[in-house]
């Protein structure tokens, strides 16, 4: 059993963050010390690098939760855990071409600025006619 201290130390996390998963149930129960500390065992902390992961990943809270109980069902097929991670690219990549196309604007909102000492500013001008 470890504590929350040395499980934070363990993975790299903060203790904060460790707190809140258990405070929002994604650890199921955790053994308390007599002083009331949580304990961790070696599952808690496979299921605190999981969540770690997943976060890592760009998974949601309840992403997370939801891959929490694949990871806990003896009884998973694979094909759920690789149908949510397609879910996930399919949803990034469609994000990455969203912001790839708000980058391509601001840089040419960039171009156009003479950046000089007028007081006339092709930025100022592109993002407030952007918002129509």
């Amino acid at each position: 059993m470890k504590t929350i201290t040395e499980v934070g130390m363990l993975l790299s996390m903060p203790v904060k963050t460790i707190r809140y998963y258990d405070d929002i149930g994604l650890l199921g129960t955790l053994s308390r010390a007599n002083n009331g500390y949580r304990q961790f065992n070696q599952r808690n902390i496979e299921q605190l690098k999981l969540i770690q992961g997943a976060r890592n990943a760009g998974f949601s809270i309840g992403e997370t939760r939801d891959l929490l109980a694949l990871f806990n069902n003896e009884n998973r097929v694979s094909r759920d855990v690789k149908a949510m991670t397609h879910e996930k690219i399919t949803h990034l990549k469609s994000k990455i071409e969203s912001l790839n196309n708000v980058l391509q604007q601001l840089e040419s909102l960039h171009d156009s600025c003479a950046g000089d000492d007028s007081k006339e500013c092709a930025i100022l001008d592109g993002l407030s006619k952007s918002c129509k």
